[in-house]
This record gives C-alpha cells, structure tokens and sequence, in this order.
C-alpha cells in the first residue's frame, strides 16, 4: 500500500523545481518558485475570468455580473501586489535566526494551502451565481500569504 505524500512531497509536485528549504541557499530560490508559481496561477485565473466576463458582455452586455467578475480580478490584482511586494524570504532573515525543523514544517505547510489554494482559484469556473465562492477562497489566500509572511520572522518580531 504506497504511503501518503508529505506536504514537502506535494509542493515538489504541484511546483516545477522546488526543493523545499532544507539548503540555507537555497530558501531565496524555493521561496521564489513558490511565489512565482502562485502568481502564474492568480494570472491565468484573471485571464479566464476575463474570457468569461467577455462571453458574457457579448451576450448579456448590462448584467450585473459583469461588476462582480471586474472586482474578482481587481482582487487578484491586489493579492499578486501583495506577493510581488513581500520580501524575499531567507537570506535576510535566516542570517539573523535560525529557522527550526519545526518552523520549516509550517513554511512548508502554508506553502502548500497557498498553491493548493491559488490551484483552485485557477481551475474554478466563474459564473453569476458563485462569486461568493470565488471571493471567500480570494480571502482564504490573502489570508495565508499574510501569515506565510509572519512565519520568516523570529516568533518574538511577529
């Protein structure tokens, strides 16, 4: 009976080239591919969500949903802001404090919620009856990026 996957296990599948923060040199890049991977998908979600908005203006050009799909992507916008703006984490941070076993445990935890979540946001089909949907796992993710955030530093400069 083949075991279950680590939460490690899982992001190096999910993330091209990640390797987990195991190498002090190597936090920057993963916490990189993290970040840019989750990007990429917020990205291609306001794209679809885009299309979607455009089949709908076509065929319905004064729907209210239209509204709805704009502050879809206006969330998105803000929460790829939100990530591009972050400090890299690592170098900085791992130069003044020494991460624990435990610690990268939680990194890689949240890492995971976070593509997990940015996956769903990608594959969800948006139509005028599910925005909430949509909005409450934007929340979701907004919510782990910020916590993701706190976990870099020392517990005491949370």
């Amino acid at each position: 009976m083949p075991k279950e996957l680590t939460p490690l296990e899982k992001l190096q599948l999910l993330v091209p080239g990640y390797r987990g923060y195991k190498v002090k040199d190597l936090i920057r890049q993963d916490d990189f591919l993290i970040r840019q991977s989750v990007i990429s998908k917020l990205e291609n979600a306001i794209n679809n969500i885009s299309q979607q908005e455009s089949q709908l203006a076509s065929i319905e050009p004064f729907s209210p949903a239209l509204k709805k799909m704009e502050y879809l992507q206006s969330q998105l916008r803000t929460i790829i802001g939100i990530i591009n703006s972050q400090q890299g984490s690592g170098g900085d941070v791992y130069a003044r404090y020494k991460i624990q076993t435990e610690q990268l445990d939680d990194i890689v935890n949240n890492d995971l919620n976070m593509v997990s979540i940015a996956n769903d946001i990608l594959n969800f089909s948006v139509s005028a009856d599910n925005v909430d949907a949509m909005l409450s796992m934007i929340g979701k993710l907004k919510e782990i990026i910020i916590n993701r955030n706190k976990l870099l530093f020392p517990p005491e400069a949370r």
